[in-house]
């Protein structure tokens, strides 16, 4: 058969800039290439990235999937309508379908629930049979160790940074995080030999181990990766949690000797009561310092994200974050507002307090205020972060956190590594004054 792949973005800009920024600062995803994978080889597979390319709705296919996250779930079904309306069967897939596939079906023939490849090749047998069903959910979680190599050589823009999953599931389960409600609670790290396998392969220098949960959950795990990535002499960005990485030196050295260059972390927030009561974190804020200054010891960048809009929030919280944020001497971060996706525990605790402000897809994209806040209102909310987002992403802070690593190492590595982080996130940070403008 021949297969069309889609990854479905709500900001599909389709112009030569927009490639050329995808290609040297986006931040990769595996969804594509990991589905053609599992696709048996007997069938032609074609990939399309909306973040870059525009569907040939007249394509000579037999099947589309359409993977998508929330976002981007009405362009999904827009696709996928234009699609169907030329008769073909379309299936649809990915975080939001799982959370509301009765709402994806409405717009499918049929709709894939959860991690796909127990259930793919099956669906694919049943299409070719004739006997295609409206509802695929796997009754198990996948093995690790059954997970293929991406098929990234069908790309048609490959970035410069190549994506690498490590694992699948996460048992911290936070409120407002899809992950462990997509993939389990179960974390189940791959074979590192498979792992470093596929790594062999890949003809990029840097990779971005940031896919799955956390490089912190099982840290005998983690050592044992870092310890076999070193002779491949790689450079890669890494996803972590505070405790860990403070407590283990040999962490962070091994970390560093395997060509780690940064370190993202969830801080999440800077009230210690939204950290403990609404983020169900176990420890200090005042940690934040320490571990910092320890990556750094280590010659590696911090990049910490941030959540605006927990219950315990306050509108102090935006000077009191913007303030020690600049203190812990940060190499880039992100700022988001809270965003209840409808997958999890926080989406269904919010409507059911009746406090869920719109059901509009497009706007649960951490820039817009979708519920109605605790102790501020929704305009305090935005404002905020909108406010703390534009003075740490200006242009001169910017430049000046980059010249600051420039400064503080001698790497290449790192300087390219704050560079994209900072840049990009300008790119995103700028979206807040877009929306106050009224221009998106």
């Amino acid at each position: 058969m021949k297969i069309l792949i889609i990854n479905a973005n709500k900001d599909h800009r389709h112009d030569s800039l927009t490639k050329l920024a995808y290609k040297i600062n986006s931040g990769p995803i595996l969804v594509l290439q990991q589905l053609a994978a599992t696709t048996p080889k007997e069938h032609d597979v074609k990939l399309i990235d909306d973040r870059y390319d525009v569907p040939d709705y007249n394509a000579d296919v037999d099947l589309v999937g359409i993977s998508t996250l929330t976002p981007s779930a009405l362009r999904a079904y827009e696709i996928a309508d234009e699609f169907r309306k030329r008769g073909k069967t379309v299936v649809l897939g990915g975080y939001h379908p799982s959370a509301l596939p009765k709402e994806a079906k409405q717009h499918a023939d049929s709709v894939v629930i959860g991690e796909a490849e127990n259930t793919w090749t099956r669906l694919l047998k049943d299409f070719e049979n004739g006997n295609l069903k409206s509802f695929y959910n796997t009754d198990s979680l996948v093995d690790p160790a059954s997970i293929p190599e991406p098929r990234n050589e069908l790309l048609r823009i490959r970035p410069f940074v190549s994506p690498i999953l490590t694992s699948r599931g996460c048992p911290y389960h936070c409120s407002f995080c899809s992950l462990s409600h997509f993939y389990g609670s179960v974390y189940r790290p791959r074979p590192i030999k498979n792992i470093i396998q596929e790594m062999k392969k890949i003809d990029r220098k840097f990779l971005y181990l940031c896919i799955d949960a956390s490089l912190t959950i099982d840290i005998d795990y983690s050592k044992a990766l870092f310890k076999a990535m070193i002779p491949l002499k790689k450079k890669f960005v890494a996803y972590g949690s505070v405790p860990p990485l403070l407590k283990d030196d040999d962490l962070l050295k091994l970390s560093k000797e395997a060509g780690c260059i940064n370190w993202s972390i969830g801080f999440e927030t800077l009230s210690q009561n939204s950290l403990t009561k609404d983020a169900n974190k176990a420890y200090n804020v005042k940690d934040y310092a320490d571990l910092v200054k320890k990556i750094h010891e280590y010659d590696m960048n911090v990049f910490g994200t941030f959540v605006f809009g927990f219950d315990h929030d306050t509108p102090d919280i935006f000077d009191n974050t913007l303030n020690a944020v600049y203190d812990l001497g940060l190499d880039s971060a992100e700022f988001d507002i809270l965003t209840p996706f409808p997958i999890t525990r926080l989406f269904h605790q919010l409507e059911k307090e009746g406090r869920i402000l719109t059901y509009d897809w497009t706007k649960y994209d951490f820039h817009h205020v979708v519920f109605e806040p605790k102790n501020m209102t929704p305009k305090e909310l935005f404002d905020g972060v909108a406010k703390v987002a534009k003075d740490f992403s200006s242009p001169i802070k910017s430049i000046q956190r980059i010249m600051d690593v420039a400064i503080n190492t001698k790497a290449l590595s790192n300087i390219l590594a704050a560079i994209s982080f900072n840049f990009l996130y300008v790119r995103f940070h700028r979206e807040y004054q877009l929306i106050k403008q009224g221009r998106i």
